[in-house]
Order: C-alpha cells, then structure tokens, then sequence
C-alpha cells in the first residue's frame, strides 16, 4: 500500500474521492517553447503569437489551450515532447505549449530553445500539484500543510527549477538556494 504520493499529481475530483490532498506545492504556469533565435522569443502575450504555428501534446489538456491564441496556425497535436522539440529545432513548429518544469528541463538540455510565459488562463485543477496521501491521516496533512504554508511562491518555483535540472542531470550550477523555512527541503535539494 502507498502511503502518499509526491509527484506531479492534480488534485482532481475524480483523484478526491480514492485520496486525500494536501495543500497545492506548486501552481504550473502554462508557457510556450520557442526557439532562442526565433521570431517568437520576445513574445509576452496571447496576441504576439498571431501566425506561428503551434501545436501541444496528443491527449492532454496543453491542446485545449492552443483556442486562447488567436490567429495561430494551429497544428496538428504530437505524441510526445522530444517530437516536439525536434519539430521545433527543424523550424517545422514555431512553438509548443508546456508547463514550466518541462519547458525549463527543454531548455536547460538545448540552449537553442526558450520559453514566454505569455498569460494563459487555466484551471487551478489542471495546474497545481499536491501531495496524495492515503484517506483518513488528517494530522499528517495538516503537518504538511503547516511546512508548506511556509514557503512562498518565489522560493517553490526555485525548488522546482532546480529539481528539474538535477533530475534531468543538466544543471551547470545549481541555483542558489531560496529562503525557505523547511531545513528538510534544503537538505534535499541543495546538499
């Protein structure tokens, strides 16, 4: 049996009714990969992607928001991300839409792409992770809730950053460590 779950897991309703949640650890801005050198590497809005040709990955929810950028060539939807990375490198796409941990770990393995944050609306059910734990250890999850209640924002998206890029073991230097209150997490991350 597990006892919880620590991964990129939403807390959907469908998840609710076998597991209980804690409190979001992280909130995924959705952005758009692009090449460094591109026409689209200085876009900040919706907008300034009018005419690129854009695509996300087969069966995920990342498709349903290409609709939020007008005047797109919208192209067909891809299985996986190395499929779009390698469509982009070759100028067949001129970006792709991911949530940030993957567009950073892109990124961080080919210097030849970026990403823009350019204001995607999405549903917090889509974008936030938590922690699963087995029904019923409402005094673990207040525990958790309490050490997370204590990093902000800033400091969780530089956890996750520099998570990825020593999970994807492309980290030239580490990203110094925030100022969080949980030595625990430090101790993982940054030792």
């Amino acid at each position: 049996m597990i006892d919880a779950v620590i991964a990129g897991m939403s807390p959907t309703a469908e998840r609710k009714v076998t597991v209980d949640f804690t409190d979001a650890y992280y909130n995924s801005d959705l952005v758009v990969v692009v090449r460094a050198d591109g026409d689209f590497a200085n876009a900040q809005t919706l907008a300034d992607f009018a005419g690129a040709k854009i695509t996300a990955q087969l069966n995920t929810f990342h498709y349903t928001v290409l609709d939020q950028l007008e005047g797109i060539n919208k192209m067909p939807a891809m299985e996986t991300f190395p499929a779009m990375i390698t469509a982009l490198t070759s100028g067949a796409i001129d970006g792709y839409i991911s949530e940030r941990p993957g567009a950073v770990s892109a990124c961080a393995a080919n210097a030849n792409l970026a990403f823009v944050t350019p204001g995607f609306v999405a549903s917090e059910e889509d974008t936030s992770i938590a922690v699963a734990l087995k029904q019923g250890q409402s005094e673990l999850i207040e525990q958790i809730n309490g050490i997370l209640a204590g990093i902000d924002a800033d400091a969780r998206n530089a956890l996750m950053d520099n998570a990825v890029l020593i999970v994807g073991q492309r980290a030239p230097a580490r990203l110094p460590p925030p100022p969080c209150t949980d030595e625990f997490i430090r101790r993982i991350l940054y030792e």
